[in-house]
């Protein structure tokens, strides 16, 4: 009777871990959002988008050619959330 209950919280527990894993993993930012964001932020032409490590942290860098003329760097966390934006 032991080994059923153990059981059963065994496979409770794994239920609400795969489910946790799973939300994070939809909540996580996709490549095409940080390049919409980018590119409503500094309207322009793409010039590359791709993850990288900053500080530690993985993130999107969005590489755009703005219509202002200069040349955007736009970084934002795997959350979504504006990291920094730098401009040449």
């Amino acid at each position: 009777m032991k080994n059923i209950k153990h059981f059963r919280i065994a496979v409770l527990s794994l239920g609400l871990l795969a489910a946790s894993i799973g939300f994070a993993a939809d909540s996580m930012l996709s490549k095409d959002d940080a390049t919409k964001m980018a590119l409503e932020a500094h309207p322009g032409e793409l010039i590359k988008a791709y993850k990288e490590t900053r500080r530690g942290e993985e993130v999107w860098e969005v590489q755009v050619k703005g219509d202002d003329g200069k040349k955007w760097e736009i970084y934002y966390s795997m959350a979504g959330k504006l990291v920094k934006e730098e401009s040449e």
